[in-house]
């Protein structure tokens, strides 16, 4: 008698044991960029240029640029609302860019005075991975820049979200990649 029950007490604890993995398989919810504020803790950029003046190359160069310290960082917080709503803010939390968002899988699209789309390489509750890649061109002092790059940020969420009242003006020509950021770093 004891060898059916140990028996029918096993096999109804696997059972259960399958059935409650089973349960959280399905119940485990898909993590989003919406909820919270995603705080930037280092960025990446690598760049490939190709500087020239009346049609003769003066500079080939591939560059790698890590940055980990938020007060160099445009972009530090940014907020992905469930309306569609994109806002960033800088390390003084004030307001440096607003817009909109949508997302298509792993894509997602902010449009604000630009169109940035980038891809998600990764999303937790706490972490995200993104990436951007794309070209520049663009003539500056007789010089003509072609620039391919890459850049991808890390991200840390704050739960608690991050709301403000700080109505600071909205800087001018603001975007995930910067223009002027990208010279300097080409120039050096």
């Amino acid at each position: 008698m004891k060898k059916i029950f140990y028996t029918l007490l096993t096999v109804s604890i696997i059972f259960a044991a399958c059935k409650k993995e089973e349960e959280n398989s399905i119940a485990a919810p898909t993590v989003g960029i919406v909820g919270g504020a995603w705080i930037t803790d280092s960025e990446e950029i690598t760049m490939h240029a190709v500087v020239s003046m009346g049609g003769i190359v003066v500079m080939d160069t591939t560059i790698t640029e890590i940055e980990t310290n938020q007060d160099s960082m445009e972009t530090v917080i940014q907020k992905f609302w469930d309306n569609g709503d994109f806002n960033a803010w800088d390390n003084n939390n004030n307001l440096v860019d607003i817009g909109t968002w949508v997302q298509s899988g792993t894509t997602v699209t902010i449009t604000t005075d630009t169109v940035i789309v980038g891809e998600i390489i990764s999303v937790t509750k706490t972490n995200l991975v993104h990436t951007v890649e794309g070209t520049d061109n663009f003539t500056e002092d007789g010089l003509d820049y072609d620039v391919d790059y890459t850049f991808t940020a890390n991200h840390t969420r704050d739960e608690n979200g991050f709301t403000t009242n700080n109505t600071n003006q909205r800087k001018e020509n603001t975007s995930w990649i910067n223009k002027r950021r990208l010279m300097n770093i080409i120039k050096r």
